[in-house]
Formats: structure tokens, sequence, C-alpha cells
């Protein structure tokens, strides 16, 4: 569910206005963010791991940098679970 939500949000039309569509783009990502947090803390919990502090900020905030520049969400996600794993090894 969270990869068909977040495909869905990547595919939403371009706004025309400038200002609409920075605000677009930050609502998104805040979104992306959101939905990232939950599914890392689910992660976590299933995985019997306690994440340092900080962590599940910088994964998610990758995740969402990566989809506001236009990556998919699976290269997104690759991408950021490497940097996170080099960052924050547990």
């Amino acid at each position: 569910m969270f990869s068909v939500v977040l495909l869905s949000l990547a595919a939403l039309p371009q706004v025309s206005d400038l200002g609409r569509a920075a605000k677009a783009d930050s609502s998104m990502g805040a979104i992306v963010k959101a939905f990232c947090l939950s599914a890392f803390e689910s992660e976590m919990v299933q995985s019997g791991k306690t994440a340092p502090d900080g962590m599940a900020n910088f994964a998610c905030g990758c995740v969402a940098d990566r989809i506001g520049s236009g990556s998919s969400l699976e290269t997104a996600r690759s991408d950021c679970r490497q940097a996170t794993a080099r960052r924050y090894p547990i």
C-alpha cells in the first residue's frame, strides 16, 4: 500500500502556477515523509531493532528529497537505504 500511495503522489499533474507548484511540492514531500516515517517505524518494530536518534528523519528526508527531485520510489528507497546504512550502521 505504501508504494501504491507514493507512486500515485508522484504521478500528480504539475501545477502551472509557480507559487502553487512550490506549495504542492512541499506538501507532497511532507506526505511522502509521513508515510515513510510510518513504514520505517513498522520495519524497525518487525526487525526488533531500535533506530538511533535521527535515523528515521535522515532516511525519510532522503526519500522525500529524491522523489521530489524526480527519482522513482524504488530508486529513492534503494539509494536512501544504502545512504542510511552507511551513516547509521545497526
